[in-house]
């Protein structure tokens, strides 16, 4: 198996591009160049010691409105 991922954490408010290999996962060198315009460590951006770059905005946005009314969707189900 050979795929790209995107992935987004809403508790540290994070973006990483990162390549699954098989059953390896492996940090996405030119894509993390790409998206923080340096290479930075997953350790770093996953503990959240680095910013979310601008280019993110839109998309962390995106995120967290969906997140939003997942919650609120959540809320209804519970009511009936």
């Amino acid at each position: 198996m050979n795929t790209q991922m995107l992935t987004y954490s809403r508790s540290k408010g994070l973006f990483a591009g990162i390549t699954l290999e098989g059953a390896v996962v492996q940090q996405d060198d030119d894509s993390t160049k790409a998206i923080y315009g340096k290479n930075v460590k997953f350790r770093r951006i996953l503990s959240g010691k680095v910013s979310t770059p601008q280019s993110a905005e839109a998309f962390m946005r995106a995120v967290a409105d969906a997140g939003h009314q997942a919650r609120i969707a959540e809320a209804k189900d519970e009511k009936n």
